[in-house]
C-alpha cells in the first residue's frame, strides 16, 4: 500500500513537473524589444499580443512583421491578466508598475536585460529560445545574423582604423559600454567619444567635436520635432562647415532601440549609405 502511495505521488509531482515545462501556447510581451525576439522566435500562433510600441514605425523595426490577430497591449497588468497568458515577458525598464504588480500576484514575468553588444544579444536569444522550446530557431537566428554581420564587416573593411561619433540633440554622445559603441568598435571604427573618456551617454561640447574633426558624424533621421530647441543643434552652421554631406550618415534611433535581430538592419544601413556592396 505505501509503495503505491509512494508511486501515486511520484507520478504526480512527474506530471506537474512536465506541465511546468510544456511548450507555451499563450505568449505575451510588454516591451519592444522583448517583442522583437517573440516575433523572431515564436510560432505565430501561439503570440496572444505584443507591446504597442511595436506597431510604432517611429519606435520599431519590425513594425511590418505583426502577424494578423495578435493584439498590442499598453503594459497594463490587467490586460495581461484577463489575456491568461502561460509566458510572459518584458524588458528592464519597461511596464515597471505593470511588471511589480504581475510578479506580487504571483505571476512569472520573465524580465530581460538589454545586452550592449552582440554576444550578450545572442545569449539573450539562446534564453528566449529556451523559455519557448525552440532552441532550433534560437540558432538559426544567430547563425544568420552572424552570417549577415560577417559580410557587411567584410565589405566595410576599408574603413577600419577611421573615427566615427554618434551625434544627438542636445550635443548627446555615446560612449563606452553602449550599443552604440559596441557597433561602431565592430566595423573596427574608432568612437571618438570612447577615445574622450565618455562612459554610456552624455554631453559631447560642439567645440570638442570640430575639434577632434571624426571621419563620419552619425545622426538620427529627420522628425517632425526637428523645430524644438533640443534638435537645432543638429543644423548648426559650423557642423554643416566642417561635415560634407558625405560624411554624415543617418541612422535612425529605431536601429538601436533593441539588440537584437533588428539591430543588424544598423549596419545594413551604414553599408547603404557609403554606397558599398556586401
Amino acid at each position: 500500500m505505501k509503495n503505491l502511495l509512494f508511486l501515486s505521488c511520484f507520478l504526480m509531482l512527474l506530471g506537474n513537473s512536465c506541465l511546468a515545462q510544456s511548450k507555451p501556447e499563450r505568449i505575451v510581451s510588454m516591451s519592444l524589444c522583448s517583442d522583437e525576439l517573440i516575433l523572431a522566435l515564436a510560432q505565430p500562433e501561439h503570440i496572444l499580443s505584443i507591446s504597442y510600441l511595436s506597431a510604432d514605425t517611429a519606435f520599431s523595426a519590425n513594425s511590418d512583421e505583426i502577424p494578423a490577430g495578435v493584439s498590442l497591449n499598453r503594459g497594463r497588468a490587467e490586460e495581461i491578466i484577463a489575456l491568461e497568458p502561460d509566458l510572459i515577458l518584458s524588458s528592464q525598464f519597461s511596464a515597471t508598475n505593470a511588471v511589480n504588480l504581475l510578479q506580487s500576484l504571483d505571476y512569472s514575468v520573465n524580465v530581460l536585460g538589454f545586452p550592449s553588444d552582440l554576444d550578450a544579444s545572442y545569449r539573450q536569444i539562446r534564453e528566449v529560445a529556451a523559455l519557448l522550446h525552440e532552441p532550433e530557431r534560437g540558432e538559426q537566428l544567430i547563425a544568420s545574423m552572424q552570417a549577415n554581420l560577417q559580410d557587411i564587416q567584410s565589405a566595410l573593411r576599408s574603413l577600419q582604423g577611421q573615427s566615427a561619433i554618434f551625434y544627438s540633440n542636445n550635443g548627446f554622445s555615446f560612449g563606452r559600454g553602449t550599443l552604440r559603441d559596441h557597433f561602431l568598435s565592430s566595423l573596427q571604427l574608432r568612437n571618438l567619444a570612447s577615445e574622450q573618456g565618455l562612459n554610456n551617454v552624455g554631453k559631447f561640447p560642439l567645440e570638442l567635436l570640430i575639434q577632434s574633426r571624426p571621419d563620419f558624424l552619425l545622426v538620427d533621421a529627420a522628425t517632425a520635432h526637428d523645430d524644438q530647441l533640443a534638435s537645432p543643434l543638429l543644423k548648426h552652421p559650423v557642423i554643416n562647415q566642417f561635415f560634407s554631406a558625405e560624411q554624415v550618415i543617418v541612422l535612425p534611433d529605431r536601429l538601436f532601440q533593441c539588440a537584437g535581430p533588428s539591430f543588424l538592419q544598423a549596419y545594413s544601413h551604414m553599408l547603404n549609405a557609403l554606397g558599398f556592396e556586401p
